[in-house]
């Protein structure tokens, strides 16, 4: 991926540093060892932030790039140091000149630069786009904000649920007709914002192989969460969709929301097509039929309420278990790796202390991911 450069002038902690790196790095690049994960021998330089930037960087660990993590000198510890799993992490000071030559020297042999600063923080450090292009000019610059690098907003503070608020996605994801709520943090930090930088990496990387030239990303967290949402803003018309009461998409939908359970667990019921429902019904033993949903789904809601608050969650799930109904359990995050489903597949490890780590996804059958 990266052309071997060298600079006989360099201090010798980066030279350190980059021996690390090239060590780490071009074993891999040049070894003939199958199955390797598919950015392996890509350099990546991560300075340490919130949430969508270090996850940028451990899904690029995950499949294989070489990450190293800067992060202050005694700086306390960040609750995105969960986040570090593949990475290399080093202590550089930013507000020395030894600290930014030292990250001017990284980027000189690198291919990706995750940057997670507010617009103009590096150029301030010395460390602007523009510069550290004309010495790597295959450098990839990913920059992930909130509201983009240009605009009113550029500069603005914000969280998750701002970012989510300005997409126009935030009423959506609960009933149009109630407060709205944010989805913890996942949708602008982690979808919007480091899946779209992740993302946007790689087209960059396929890009650079026909051009051998690197360039800005520039990662709105706002923008890449409205475009996750497309389908949203495209079937906003569709009244049956989202306008009525009880809306297909509302959370209110009789059939396509959320049911208690006896022991005060939930199941997600998803019966859209008349052939689930038929199932649905015929499970619960309800005298009901889908003409009911559409022309009575108060009633029926009331009774799918009356009905799965008879029995436990695990014993509902053992009714539908061979039945086509689209009928799940609603998973704690202290059960979802023991789901014999996920068992199955492999698809929670657990870490020291018993917490369930996803597996990254998607699986790449011939080249998976480390």
């Amino acid at each position: 991926m990266l052309r071997h450069k060298t600079r006989e002038w360099l201090p010798e902690f980066t030279k350190n540093i980059l021996r690390q790196i090239f060590v780490s790095s071009s074993k891999s690049a040049t070894g003939r060892i199958k199955n390797q994960p598919p950015l392996r021998g890509v350099r990546v330089i991560e300075l340490a932030g919130l949430a969508p930037a270090p996850f940028c960087g451990l899904i690029l660990a995950d499949f294989g790039a070489s990450v190293t993590r800067i992060v202050k000198p005694k700086e306390d510890a960040l609750i995105e140091d969960c986040l570090t799993r593949g990475k290399r992490t080093i202590e550089v000071d930013l507000k020395t000149q030894q600290g930014i030559e030292t990250v001017s020297n990284l980027c000189f042999n690198a291919d990706i630069l995750i940057d997670p600063y507010r617009p103009g923080v590096l150029e301030k450090l010395g460390l602007g786009s523009s510069k550290l292009l004309r010495n790597n000019g295959r450098l990839i610059i990913a920059r992930i904000t909130g509201y983009g690098q240009t605009g009113p907003l550029a500069q603005s503070a914000g969280h998750d649920i701002n970012y989510v608020a300005m997409s126009g996605l935030l009423p959506t994801i609960s009933h149009n007709r109630q407060q709205p709520f944010p989805p913890a943090n996942l949708l602008a930090d982690f979808a919007g914002g480091g899946l779209s930088a992740a993302f946007g990496i790689l087209l960059a990387i396929f890009e650079r192989e026909k051009s051998n030239k690197g360039q800005v990303i520039d990662v709105s967290m706002t923008e890449g969460l409205a475009y996750l949402g497309s389908f949203v803003n495209l079937t906003r018309h569709w009244q049956s969709f989202w306008d009525r009461d009880r809306g297909v998409l509302s959370g209110n939908y009789p059939v396509y929301r959320t049911y208690k359970a006896a022991d005060g667990k939930f199941l997600a019921v998803g019966a859209l097509e008349n052939k689930f429902q038929e199932n649905l019904f015929k499970g619960l033993k309800l005298p009901i039929t889908s003409s009911d949903v559409e022309n009575r789904p108060e009633y029926v809601s009331d009774l799918l309420e009356k009905e799965f608050v008879q029995k436990t969650r695990d014993e509902w799930m053992e009714i539908f278990k061979d039945c086509d109904a689209c009928v799940s359990p609603v998973l704690e995050m202290d059960e979802v790796g023991e789901h014999h489903h996920h068992i199955f597949r492999a698809n929670f490890t657990f870490d020291g202390e018993k917490h369930t780590v996803p597996r990254p996804s998607p699986r790449l059958l011939r080249t998976p991911a480390v």
